[in-house]
């Protein structure tokens, strides 16, 4: 990634972290914050930083970070489900290392959730690209595929195999290039 671009995530990282902890008074703000990073539309909210858990936890948002060894590995949870287009959402990870995917565990009907956010079948020829696991039925890239850009964030629609009934993962994949 070029210096420009790295400045400019960079400024946009600590812009959305110090306006989420400034901003999130009610539970509609955290369901609306936790929707944008869901859909790929701000940077994923990053409980690492004190101040944004101790915010979460003024919303009863429980964060557990489940490693230790520095990657990103935390999970949200919610008292109060959060209602995410026609998915209610109990519990939000967050998973990275070279890239990342912010998910939720979302219950409802998968084909409507990604029909309702004009999501489309992964291509055979993507299903290796577009995969975090098993976790690629769905998907939405936000902006167009180009040369300079050739993987774009995407929002990644699934369930694998420990999915329950009526239960699917959905969210922000960025790769880290």
């Amino acid at each position: 990634m070029r210096i420009p671009h790295k400045l400019l995530c960079s400024l946009l990282l600590i812009f959305n972290l110090s306006a989420w902890a400034q901003t999130t008074k009610t539970n509609t703000t955290a369901e609306t914050q936790f929707e944008a990073a869901l859909l790929c539309k701000s940077a994923p909210i990053d409980a690492r930083d004190s101040d944004i858990t101790t915010q979460l936890n003024k919303q009863k948002i429980t964060v557990k970070n489940l490693d230790k060894d520095g990657l990103i590995n935390l999970e949200y949870r919610f008292t109060k489900p959060l209602q995410i287009a026609n998915a209610s959402v109990s519990v939000v990870r967050y998973l990275g290392d070279s890239g990342s995917y912010f998910f939720a565990v979302a219950k409802g009907d998968m084909a409507t959730f990604a029909k309702s956010i004009d999501a489309k079948p992964v291509p055979v020829q993507l299903k290796e690209t577009l995969s975090w696991g098993d976790i690629n039925q769905y998907y939405q890239h936000t902006t167009d595929v180009t040369a300079d850009n050739p993987y774009p964030d995407t929002i990644l629609i699934g369930r694998d195999k420990t999915s329950k009934q009526g239960e699917f993962y959905f969210g922000c994949l960025r790769f880290d290039y």
